[in-house]
């Protein structure tokens, strides 16, 4: 059985780190720890963290994606939100060209060399799924629709709960134009927001980053997004 991540907005966060490699990491290592105890690792990482967490706090409470959550009807509205996140990378994918001069293969090879040259202080979870995210082009596999509803059928197997999963793909292609637009609108926004976020957290002294620390945006809330467990 092939070892799946249920975390989905990759590619967002990913690209959200402008190509540098500390803050991909930083990023990717945001899905795969939890709490306060950053102090291992390297500070450039801890602040991909931070604003991994912002990215995630600002996308669950934003307006667009509340009114975009509000397209899904029972039993599928409970996890919208994890649809959004499934689709808004697939829009990114498809849009890539308008948001990056870097072809997204070419970025998905930075992702990877980013994550290679930081083995040493990856958490496990995320060095295991390292093998996968390349072999599988999970990155680039989001311009293809049956990508995402493949990703959506690996998701709802994750447990018992999470079972209407299997059979989102109608709801969300019917309502695709419209998810499509608010992507259009809330992206840029959430672009905007990720650049202040990133430019407080490199500014902030030590006891702001401590106290920034103790806050713990990843939440389990089926509305917005999964956890990891």
């Amino acid at each position: 059985m092939l070892f799946y991540h249920t975390q989905v907005n990759f590619l967002a966060h990913v690209f959200l780190a402008n190509g540098e490699p500390d803050a991909i990491v930083g990023q990717l290592c945001g899905d795969f720890v939890r709490g306060s105890q950053l102090h291992h690792y390297p500070q450039a990482i801890v602040h991909g963290i931070q604003v991994h967490r912002a990215v995630d706090s600002y996308t669950d409470q934003h307006p667009l994606n509340r009114e975009a959550r509000e397209l899904f009807e029972s039993p599928h509205r409970r996890y919208a939100g994890i649809i959004c996140d499934v689709v808004y990378d697939h829009f990114l994918a498809l849009d890539w060209d308008q948001y990056s001069d870097v072809p997204l293969a070419d970025y998905a090879a930075l992702v990877d060399e980013s994550l290679q040259n930081q083995t040493h202080v990856l958490p496990e979870r995320l060095r295991n799924f390292m093998p996968y995210l390349r072999s599988e082009k999970i990155l680039q596999s989001n311009t293809d629709q049956a990508h995402i509803e493949l990703t959506l059928k690996r998701i709802s197997a994750r447990r018992k709960s999470m079972a209407p999963l299997a059979t989102a793909s109608e709801s969300l292609w019917q309502n695709r134009e419209a998810l499509h637009q608010i992507f259009n609108q809330f992206f840029p926004e959430l672009i905007n927001h990720t650049r202040q976020v990133q430019q407080q957290v490199r500014t902030a002294t030590p006891s702001e980053n401590a106290a920034d620390h103790m806050k713990d945006h990843i939440s389990d809330k089926t509305g917005g997004r999964s956890a990891n467990d």
